[in-house]
């Protein structure tokens, strides 16, 4: 399993980084564990502090959850740095639901 502090850390061993693609596809049964991905700000200062040379980053989360909770509105909201910073940087949110196809729900 890789957190945020991992993350941090491989990224503070390559400051000349240009290119940073970030995919994580998961179910959401550990929801502490992945909050700091979700959160923009801490994007923020991890990308700033180690990888000052930046000019593309990518971040791309699809999750599978039974969680009714998950504030998409502060998500979206802590993102708002990398609007500004990298062109054409979108961030799309979605909230879906899987069906059971053997129960109907």
């Amino acid at each position: 399993m890789c957190d945020i502090y991992l993350i941090a850390y491989l990224l503070h061993c390559m400051p000349n980084l240009n290119r940073f693609d970030f995919l994580l596809a998961t179910q959401m049964a550990g929801l502490p564990y992945y909050l700091k991905l979700f959160n923009g700000y801490v994007w923020q200062q991890i990308l700033t502090r180690y990888v000052p040379c930046l000019s593309k980053f990518e971040f791309h989360i699809s999750i599978k959850k039974t969680w009714s909770y998950l504030n998409l509105n502060y998500i979206a909201n802590s993102f708002k740095y990398f609007v500004q910073k990298y062109p054409n940087w979108n961030m799309v949110i979605d909230r879906w639901k899987c069906i059971d196809q053997t129960s109907g729900k």
